[in-house]
């Protein structure tokens, strides 16, 4: 009987996981989660014939550090720009679905961001073992917003209650809040309403729960240059307009 790609990847998995991290792995603290292991696999007529729908991407945190299947995870890359740079910049590239997980490990496939792949400082054009994979959570803004506006909605408060058990799961020194919107509209606009929106998260979040501090928690928006698919239908339209809480330290 014919195995799925999924479950060659856990057999795999295994062997990997007993090699890298050695039995009873687990997490004092928060560390990022990076990719240790990329494997290629035979196609088996489950996904199309490319090479990068044979491709899974084996990574060194799984159930502790609140990943789960189905996820989809953010993939980063630290670049040291410039001779004379001293911190690497956190260079997004696209997003990691997760198809298999267990305690200390989890394996995905590569959803790559094709914008910022195409910029010349991105050499290697896909994810590479060492690129970091953040766990995100994402609340779409029409639970959070009326459209067009950056004021939460009175109910909005049972939605951060998930927010508040995410950060709280993890021991973090930092989160990133995203705002980003469909591409209905001005650009610049939706610029400024995604901006506007992570900052009155973030201050919601400071305000409300005291193991959230303001030091640990940055704002940023993004408008419509993230979007998680295309903006050609209403559905999709809906899942772009999101909030994401990115684990980012």
């Amino acid at each position: 009987m014919k195995e799925t790609k999924t479950r060659i990847g856990s057999r795999i998995a295994l062997a990997l996981l007993c090699l890298h991290l050695g039995a009873g792995a687990g997490l004092a603290q928060f560390s990022p989660p990076r990719i240790f292991q990329v494997v290629h696999t035979s196609n088996l007529g489950s996904q199309a014939d490319s090479v990068l729908a044979r491709r899974l991407y084996y990574i060194d945190h799984g159930l502790e550090a609140n990943i789960n299947e189905g996820d989809m995870l953010n993939v980063y890359r630290d670049l040291v720009v410039g001779a004379k740079a001293g911190r690497p910049v956190r260079l997004y590239l696209g997003n990691m679905v997760i198809v298999d997980v267990q305690r200390g490990l989890s394996v995905g496939r590569f959803v790559p961001n094709a914008g910022v792949l195409s910029q010349p400082q991105v050499r290697y054009k896909t994810a590479l073992k060492g690129d970091i994979v953040m766990p995100r959570l994402a609340i779409s803004t029409g639970a959070l917003f009326d459209p067009g506006k950056a004021d939460l909605k009175p109910a909005a408060g049972e939605e951060f209650k998930k927010v508040g058990d995410f950060v709280q799961s993890l021991s973090l020194s930092k989160i990133v809040i995203e705002g980003h919107t469909d591409s209905d509209g001005d650009e610049k606009d939706n610029f400024k309403l995604s901006e506007a929106r992570a900052q009155v998260v973030r201050q919601y979040l400071i305000n409300t729960f005291k193991f959230i501090t303001p030091g640990m928690v940055e704002a940023r928006g993004f408008g419509e240059e993230r979007p998680l698919v295309n903006n050609d239908t209403p559905e999709n339209k809906t899942l772009n307009r999101r909030i994401e809480i990115v684990v980012w330290e």
